[in-house]
């Protein structure tokens, strides 16, 4: 999936698969050179994705109850200074306002209905760990207290970036400077021309708090 200019978007395999990011790293296939050409840079968030839920036997019970279990996780989480945001690809905030318009899904079993969110921290300080973080998070939702049969589940925490589309000027930069170089390996009578160049900007995680940002190009070194 393409990146377009959102505010924050999830850095998930569900948005581009790791062995996906793996093909691309070799060389292309016309044999034209590598591609794994892109900058890397630091994440502006942990997130973490979390499913309230209720599976109480009527639609409307269970609807009351997740609503008002996420109700009490907005007011507890602005205390602790945790953003609580949704979307799918793009992030924006849940409010008490808006919360009732997250999408409502069928849950892992029957007579069970979800709203998916996310909680979200900047990642702050010289050594950002996930593993803090997400301690962090497991400790908030256990804070929180259910109403009826609801509860949440906690996903695996990841990465999102803010505004991906403004770091699309240096990976155009470092695509040529690595293309140049290559030609000018072969001498000063070798030339390069490049591709792709205007297609869509992709992300992957490159570590645990790194995003690897790229673009799919391909360049061609010829005689001048």
């Amino acid at each position: 999936m393409p990146l377009t200019a959102q505010d924050t978007v999830v850095v998930t395999g569900s948005r581009q698969d790791r062995s996906a990011l793996n093909a691309y790293l070799g060389p292309s296939r016309n044999g034209s050179g590598p591609s794994a050409i892109g900058v890397t840079r630091r994440a502006d968030y942990f997130v973490t994705p979390l499913y309230v839920s209720s599976d109480s036997r009527n639609l409307d019970e269970r609807r009351e109850e997740l609503f008002t279990m996420l109700g009490v996780t907005l007011r507890l989480a602005d205390a602790q200074g945790i953003d609580i945001v949704a979307g799918r690809y793009g992030l924006e905030p849940v409010t008490l306002e808006n919360m009732r318009e997250l999408p409502l899904a069928g849950g892992n079993r029957p007579d069970t209905n979800r709203v998916q969110i996310y909680a979200r921290i900047p990642l702050r300080g010289n050594d950002p760990m996930v593993s803090k973080t997400a301690e962090r998070i497991k400790a908030f939702v256990k804070a929180i207290p259910a109403t009826g049969r609801s509860f949440i589940d906690v996903g695996t925490t990841g990465l999102a970036i803010d505004d991906p589309e403004q770091y699309r000027g240096d990976v155009v930069r470092q695509i040529a400077q690595e293309a140049t170089s290559y030609a000018k390996a072969f001498g000063s009578n070798y030339g390069v021309s490049i591709t792709g160049l205007h297609g869509d900007l992709y992300f992957q995680q490159s570590s645990e708090t790194e995003v690897f940002l790229y673009i799919q190009h391909e360049f061609e070194i010829t005689p001048k």
